[in-house]
């Protein structure tokens, strides 16, 4: 039986499903080898559906996975930090319920199963069970939003990556390098930890794989997707790895053994598949989807230029965007764009903030002209939004200098 999560948050937020290109050649499809489950997860080998929450139990989407350590059940977690327990899986406890202002996008275990790590997409870590508190990157101004979490085989650190391939390490995890810094073809969108090494590969929307002190097996990188990948798991001997897309279509590398996909039955468009968690001896895997249904993603992304102000909606190609929704002392305006597409957006105008001197109640604002990009669009509640805005604007301090800064922003609630 499921021990259904009991503390559902009411405050919605943005669900972070990174959305890339549809190509158009088929992925290798497998035998109906799914064990039939009305679920919202599906079992592939020797893994056992053990439920999974459905649409009405949910106020935010699913976001991703874990498996416990035996095998014999798994976490499930939503968009709002809701935590979902299945088969074995012990509940320790969850942000659902709670004032989370940000999305959850993450869940890694411990590796003795006694607890958890739920991470956010400001690169937020909050623990529960035996997990310790590792630190985080909350407040610490990233490039692209956080978009996955994995533990150390120590149980005592943990990894957070970002959109942008950026890797964080807290606690005994260690830092064995990351994509930050070199662009990408798509984003970053998830992380598996080599058991065999320590560790680490990233994988993008497109399926390349990006190895780190970890052997490098293959990728799809290079190969028409029928949809973007979403994920990511490592087999448990180290020698390999799964790749799924969001239409459930499973791709193996190294020594991870295929087990079958979602290709001859892929979930409706609404509710794509998210994320999988391999069972402890790599003879199966489950695939979990949002369960609860997204909106339509649109064609041409939006931002959300006011903040979350009551009745401001996101907007395309605005002449201005709040920076600092809390005390509105630095904004984007006067902005024209020389380009709106469906990855990044292109523009100029001024960076406009508070000096904050003797204070900001009594401070001056000043305006400097300013280069500005949007990117890594995201799904929400609105369809699609750019989830990071960065800029580049004459340096006071320097004479012909510039300052550069990449930040997170807001996004429509779920």
């Amino acid at each position: 039986m499921a021990n259904a999560e009991r503390h559902l948050r009411t405050m919605a937020v943005a669900l972070m499903v990174v959305v890339a290109p549809v190509a158009v050649a088929a992925f290798a499809t497998s035998p109906a080898s799914a064990q039939s489950s009305p679920s919202s997860v599906a079992s592939f080998g020797d893994a056992v559906t053990a439920g999974g929450p459905s649409g009405s139990q949910l106020v935010a989407p699913v976001v991703g996975m874990a498996a416990t350590p035996s095998g014999d059940g798994y976490w499930v977690v939503a968009a709002d930090g809701g935590v979902f327990t299945y088969g074995a899986a012990p509940f320790y406890g969850s942000e659902g319920g709670g004032s989370l202002a940000v999305q959850a996008v993450g869940i890694a275990p411990t590796p003795d199963g006694g607890g958890y790590w739920v991470a956010t997409d400001d690169g937020g870590v909050y623990n529960f069970g035996n997990a310790p508190s590792v630190g985080s990157q909350a407040g610490g101004g990233l490039n692209a939003p956080v978009v996955g979490i994995s533990a150390d085989a120590a149980g005592t650190g943990v990894w957070e990556v970002a959109a942008d391939g950026g890797v964080f390490s807290y606690g005994t995890a260690g830092f064995h390098g990351s994509m930050g810094g070199t662009r990408l073809n798509q984003p970053v969108v998830g992380m598996a930890v080599d058991p065999a090494t320590g560790g680490y590969w990233l994988v993008a929307a497109d399926g390349g794989v990006f190895a780190f002190d970890a052997p490098f097996y293959g990728s799809m990188g290079g190969t028409p997707l029928n949809q973007p990948v979403v994920g990511m798991a490592a087999s448990p001997s180290g020698g390999g790895y799964w790749l799924v897309a969001a239409d459930g279509g499973v791709f193996s590398f190294g020594n991870a053994v295929f087990h079958g996909s979602m290709g001859a039955t892929p979930p409706d468009p609404n509710t794509p598949v998210v994320g999988m968690a391999a069972t402890h001896d790599g003879g199966g895997y489950w695939l979990t989807t949002t369960a609860k249904a997204l909106p339509p993603p649109t064609s041409v992304p939006s931002v959300l230029a006011e903040c979350n102000t009551p009745g401001a909606g996101p907007a395309v190609e605005p002449t201005s965007i709040v920076l600092a929704c809390g005390d509105g002392n630095a904004g984007l305006t006067g902005l024209t764009w020389s380009s709106w597409g469906g990855s990044s957006a292109t523009g100029s105008g001024e960076f406009t903030h508070n000096l904050c001197v003797p204070d900001c109640a009594l401070g001056t604002f000043v305006s400097t002209p300013a280069g500005v990009e949007l990117s890594y669009p995201v799904r929400t509640a609105a369809g699609r939004e750019f989830s990071t805005v960065s800029y580049s604007y004459a340096n006071p301090a320097a004479p012909g200098g510039r300052s550069t800064y990449s930040g997170v922003v807001e996004t429509s609630g779920y």
